[in-house]
């Protein structure tokens, strides 16, 4: 909560249509949270959720709380100029870092930017909250968008 407000985090900024969203299988047993990001990347065909150590990133699943089963197939954000907003996991933001790169990160289930942390350089960074550290607004990197692999591998 921001000033007795519950924050609201997910897209911000207008869709650039249908053409960016996609059907996804779930990989079972990711915990989704409401006040958290919804980043995932592909592994074999199934989306999963993006932890620190994940090396692409393909998009956002809209989806509700809960824990989805074997099977189930979410709508997937891949447009590469949508803008979240997602809580801020470690780090604290500065205006001086827009632009900059950042890794997402998973605590407690919460998916988050690691605004100390650019190793995978998963999102970048456009705006934040300087003056309560609670969320950071974030692009996804388009150069690591994707699975990284060829159709053929």
């Amino acid at each position: 909560m921001q000033d007795g407000v519950m924050l609201k985090y997910g897209r911000i900024n207008e869709s650039s249509g249908d053409a960016s969203i996609v059907p996804v299988t779930m990989v079972a047993s990711q915990v989704v949270k409401a006040q958290s990001g919804r980043f995932v990347f592909q592994v074999a065909g199934a989306a999963t959720l993006v932890v620190a150590s994940s090396t692409t990133i393909f998009g956002v699943i809209n989806a509700h709380e809960h824990t989805p089963a074997v099977g189930d197939i979410f709508s997937c954000d891949t447009d590469l100029n949508g803008i979240w907003r997602v809580p801020i996991n470690s780090g604290t933001y500065a205006i001086g870092m827009v632009g900059d790169y950042c890794d997402l990160s998973s605590s407690s289930d919460i998916q988050g930017a690691a605004l100390d942390i650019s190793t995978r350089n998963h999102l970048i960074i456009v705006n934040g909250d300087a003056v309560n550290n609670n969320w950071v607004d974030v692009k996804m990197n388009p150069s690591i968008w994707g699975t990284g692999l060829g159709a053929d591998d």
